[in-house]
């Protein structure tokens, strides 16, 4: 058995694997797609790519991932059958979406199914804020929607980090290094194997994603990254070895913030101009740094950095009282939207 090696091997191994098993399916799936002509059509609205490429890369992450970490992890993860059970059900949805364009009721209704699922039966939710706002131990039935909520609008955050090359796949890799250190202090070894297969398979897309892009992440991707990251992010909260209760969730806060925030500001900024919050335009913070001037690339490592900073921030400032933390998290987020936006302006975009 993989598990019964030394761990730096285990997961080093976790790593490559992963990695070199996405990185072979992605050049394939480029193959098979270039031949069938399943391209991702530019739309000059968010599809500004000037030429025909293909969205199903996210394949190439599942089975990158799915077909590596059942070998990496141990008896001990808690869940994992309804997390690959939720993870399948995302992988197809998205697939159908990429490639037929499914109604966006349906989308959502199978994103709280999948949801749901992992939250229900394998019990991992959000129990408590830890006095954060003064909000303790949640009732169970508000703690089961209070989580699939947030899960199924994260799983529609990260699809809207997707949008320029290579940003998606950067942010997951921040992520999951970051939560693999976590758990690794924490001794939570299969979810520190989970985390670096989840890496390796990103890496693998990542290679052919990062700008110019050869091939997209598509829904195929973004869902079934987003479900993952959020699910590990939550065993972050209920495990308070390195972080006690309240930290745990302002880290978490801070961990993901920059894609929330970004996707709130939107929906705001949509509603406010009475336009449906899920219609398609260009007011996220990654086409504001293409307006500004930034290539794909720079802007992908602006807003990695960004995350990076604000992670480190709730890491390394969480003994601050929260009054003083929270904007401290949420300032270099809201700086390089007010940046990117004077850029914007003076260049000549609308505002």
């Amino acid at each position: 058995m993989l598990t019964s090696l030394p761990l730096y091997l285990l997961y080093i191994l976790a790593v490559v694997v992963s990695a070199v098993v996405s990185l072979y399916a992605v050049k394939k799936i480029i193959f098979i797609t270039q031949k069938r002509q399943l391209y991702d059509i530019p739309d000059n609205i968010r599809k500004i790519h000037g030429e025909q490429i293909p969205s199903l890369g996210g394949i190439g992450i599942f089975v990158g991932f799915l077909a590596t970490a059942p070998f990496f992890i141990t008896e001990a993860f808690k869940g994992w059958n309804y997390l690959l059970t939720s993870s399948v059900i995302l992988f197809f949805t998205g697939i159908y979406d990429d490639v037929a364009n499914m109604r966006p009721s349906k989308k959502l209704l199978a994103q709280l199914i999948a949801s749901f699922i992992t939250v229900y039966f394998a019990d991992i939710r959000i129990t408590s804020l830890y006095g954060i706002m003064d909000i303790g131990e949640l009732p169970y039935w508000i703690s089961l929607v209070f989580t699939t909520f947030c899960c199924t609008f994260f799983i529609n955050v990260f699809n809207f980090v997707d949008g320029i090359d290579g940003l998606a796949g950067m942010t997951v890799v921040l992520y999951t290094a970051v939560l693999a250190g976590i758990f690794a202090v924490s001794g939570q070894t299969s979810q520190i194997c989970v985390s670096l297969c989840l890496c390796g398979a990103t890496l693998g897309l990542l290679y052919y994603n990062y700008a110019p892009a050869k091939i997209y992440m598509g829904d195929t991707g973004s869902m079934l990254l987003g479900f993952i990251v959020f699910m590990l992010s939550l065993f972050v909260i209920n495990n308070n070895t390195l972080l006690n209760g309240s930290e745990s969730c302002l880290f978490v806060f801070g961990l993901l913030f920059l894609p929330v925030f970004d996707a709130i500001r939107v929906f705001i900024m949509r509603t406010v101009k009475g336009i449906s919050p899920l219609k398609a335009d260009r007011r996220h913070l990654h086409y504001y740094l293409l307006d500004a001037g930034f290539t794909h690339a720079q802007a992908a490592w602006a807003m990695t950095g960004t995350n990076a900073l604000t992670i480190a921030i709730a890491f390394y400032l969480k003994d601050l009282p929260h009054a003083l933390l929270l904007p401290l998290i949420m300032a270099p987020s809201v700086l390089l939207v007010i940046t990117a936006q004077l850029l914007r302006v003076k260049k000549g975009a609308a505002v």
